[in-house]
């Protein structure tokens, strides 16, 4: 992605989650820790589903919630969140209708990370 110029070589990611998701499954509203460096990015797999963005975003029901924007995110589609995106408004993944894989990468912040972790020198050589 940073060769790509989707992410800055400053913002190599150097952790990430996989979100694997069965019919019904989805994420709550939340906004994302603060240890994780701004922008970050998720990546979307296998079927499409839109994501919901809002200062508050109502729950609906089980898997179900209302926001005020709302971003359809497609097979192979990179959402890229900085800003206010990821530090004032939530976001969340409604219950899925079919099976979907997420991945999204972080770059933890330097001074946060684990007691003992050592970076990817191969990644490290992107930042150059």
């Amino acid at each position: 992605m940073v060769r790509w110029n989707i992410l800055p070589a400053s913002y190599i990611p150097n952790s990430c989650f996989i979100n694997i998701y069965v019919e019904g499954d989805c994420i709550p509203p939340h906004i994302d820790h603060h240890h994780f460096v701004r922008p970050f990015c998720t990546v979307s797999f296998i079927s499409k589903r839109n994501i919901l963005f809002g200062k508050e975003i109502d729950i609906v029901g089980p898997g179900e919630f209302r926001g005020v924007v709302e971003i359809p995110l497609p097979v192979g589609s990179v959402l890229v969140l900085k800003g206010n995106g990821a530090d004032v408004t939530k976001h969340c993944i409604p219950g899925v209708r079919r099976r979907r894989v997420s991945l999204t990468c972080y770059r933890m912040d330097d001074r946060k990370a684990p007691y003992g972790f050592q970076p990817d020198p191969e990644l490290e050589e992107l930042m150059s």
